[in-house]
């Protein structure tokens, strides 16, 4: 697990917001604060046939959570809960080269946490059983900063 600090909050949440790089994620929850506050479980009430996630995806979500923060004054928070997408995790754990299997992952999250005018990025991994092996959180780390790397946000590590 590792925290990263966002350099550009406006540049971070218009590629949040307004452009499609965050939209493969699956949402699991999200919460936003403004003159009141919002709360968004990402369940999938249901499934589509093609459609093994349990989670929505942000692609879906993100024009309503637009809608929730946008306005004259910026919010006073917000905090979603990313998590990679069930068909990019067998690449991605071949692309880390870790001793993990599909099977043996929960998930592999992207927290992001906007307060006190800082935006903050955590990333988390959960596995299945028990392991002392942490290669599988180094690497996500790591997967995460080459990712934010490529969509040109700059951040600083926590």
């Amino acid at each position: 697990m590792t925290s990263l600090t966002i350099a550009d909050i406006k540049d971070f949440t218009g590629k949040l917001f307004l452009a499609e790089v965050f939209d493969n994620f699956l949402t699991t929850e999200a919460e936003f604060s403004t003159t009141f506050q919002v709360t968004l479980d990402g369940h999938l009430l249901e499934r589509e046939k093609d459609c093994p996630d349990e989670y929505v995806r942000w692609k879906k979500i993100r024009p309503l959570a637009f809608q929730i923060i946008k306005g004259k004054q910026l919010p006073k928070s917000f905090h979603i809960v990313f998590k990679l997408a069930g068909e990019n995790v067998p690449r991605t754990l071949q692309s880390m080269g870790v001793p993990f299997t599909e099977e043996d992952v929960a998930g592999l999250y992207l927290n992001i946490r906007y307060e006190n005018h800082q935006i903050y990025c955590v990333t988390g991994c959960s596995l299945r059983t028990f392991s002392l092996d942490k290669s599988l959180e180094k690497e996500w780390d790591e997967v995460i900063k080459r990712f934010l790397r490529h969509h040109q946000i700059p951040f600083e590590e926590a």
